[in-house]
């Protein structure tokens, strides 16, 4: 089989991989906490290059020339993302720091490399096309840009290598921070993103030797594109074979230590006391596992159940459309995994559902208050803590059995 339809095979198998797990990562986990969403976008950046190479070694570019280099500055993106992923999951970030849009800066100064490529009129981009698949060799020594071919290579090793070293570091300071026991604890995630960062480093020296041995040899060298696949499908395994990272139910909880500050949500590094983790009140400590190997004693369930419906009923965090499990593990300082379980078990439901019903339940309470006869329901859905009107609706309806209008039409009548 020649090695172009090889390359065909295996880079559609880590397009639809890629692909199906960000889709998974972005839309299927209810939570959508910024670590999956960092981690679904470096699989859509591999899925759509490896969408690009299909399109390459079957030629049918020529068909979409327009496509040809729309993907390449995203490759800047990886090593960073991938950065602010194993950033957010080792020290509970919630969203970016304010310093973060730096990280945008070479793939924006790339685009603009590629502009005069751009501005290229279709038959003229199809006509480049046609002369680097006559021959090949060409790849690795025309410049589509204004800097020269071999410029982009070079600084993209440089660039992205930056990146590999700071998530080994991140890696190495969570586990001298930690006590032994978090570590033990954490070993699965630990062990993943030392994968995650690995994988990343050996694409890394795959690119770095085709910078190298492509223009040496004159010939487009295809290491990279199979080194792609292999990293593409390797993360992807480890996801599906763990459901608890697939999901995003499996990171530290905040709760393992007690000085987690809420400045997290501002971008500042929390304060973490190495010294002492979570217990609960029989001094039982609470493991980062799957709900339902989770242990909860009949006087743990009822403790926690007054602790978080007295938080809720104080002070109505659910009125925050941005709430999230992950905020009430700071405010009820009970570990992440420990709270899942005991609403999934005590309500039979997930936090989502628990955290919608209090807002309609919120709504039922409050539809005679005089200052929303003169809002709209997109307004009042707002004021009950949901992020859009046709969000609130479709809860409400799920919940009541009638939509909003319905349900104060009979309450009128």
């Amino acid at each position: 089989m020649p090695i172009e339809q090889i390359d065909i095979i295996f880079s559609f198998i880590s397009f639809f991989l890629a692909f199906l797990a960000a889709g998974i990562l972005r839309w299927v986990n209810k939570e959508q906490r910024h670590s999956n969403n960092m981690l679904a976008l470096v699989l859509l950046i591999f899925s759509f290059q490896s969408l690009n190479n299909v399109l390459l070694y079957s030629e049918l570019m020529l068909k979409v020339p327009f496509m040809f280099r729309v993907v390449t500055p995203f490759s800047l993106l990886i090593t960073p993302v991938a950065f602010l992923y194993v950033r957010s999951v080792l020290k509970g970030e919630l969203r970016f720091r304010g310093n973060d849009w730096w990280l945008l800066v070479p793939a924006l100064l790339y685009t603009i490399n590629l502009i005069p490529f751009y501005a290229q009129p279709y038959q003229g981009k199809a006509d480049y096309l046609k002369r680097l698949f006559s021959n090949k060799a060409l790849q690795a020594q025309l410049s589509e840009g204004i800097f020269p071919a071999y410029v982009f290579p070079l600084f993209r090793v440089i660039w992205l290598s930056l990146f590999i070293i700071l998530n080994y570091r991140l890696i190495v300071q969570f586990k001298k921070k930690a006590t032994p026991q978090v570590v033990s604890d954490n070993k699965m995630l630990l062990g993943w993103l030392t994968i995650f960062n690995g994988l990343m480093a050996g694409l890394l020296l795959a690119v770095l030797a085709s910078s190298i041995i492509a223009p040496l040899k004159k010939t487009n060298f295809a290491v990279v594109d199979f080194a792609l696949c292999i990293t593409v499908i390797v993360i992807c395994v480890q996801l599906f074979i763990r459901p608890n990272l697939l999901y995003g139910v499996y990171q530290p909880g905040f709760s393992y230590y007690p000085n987690m500050q809420k400045e997290i949500l501002l971008g500042v590094s929390p304060v973490i006391d190495s010294q002492t983790i979570h217990t609960n009140e029989n001094n039982i400590k609470t493991v980062d596992k799957a709900d339902k190997d989770i242990a909860i004693s009949h006087p743990d369930l009822n403790h926690y159940k007054k602790k978080v419906e007295d938080f809720f009923n104080d002070h109505q965090p659910f009125l925050n459309p941005l709430y999230s499990l992950e905020l009430l593990v700071i405010d009820t300082n009970i570990a992440r995994n420990t709270l899942s379980a005991f609403i999934n078990r005590e309500y039979g439901m997930g936090f989502r559902e628990f955290l919608n019903r209090y807002r309609v339940n919120y709504f039922i309470s409050h539809i005679n208050n005089p200052h929303w006869k003169n809002l709209t329901l997109e307004a009042i859905s707002a004021e009950c803590g949901f992020t859009a009107r046709s969000t609130f609706i479709k809860n409400f309806k799920e919940i009541i059995g009638q939509t909003p209008s319905e349900y104060i039409k009979q309450i009128n009548s």
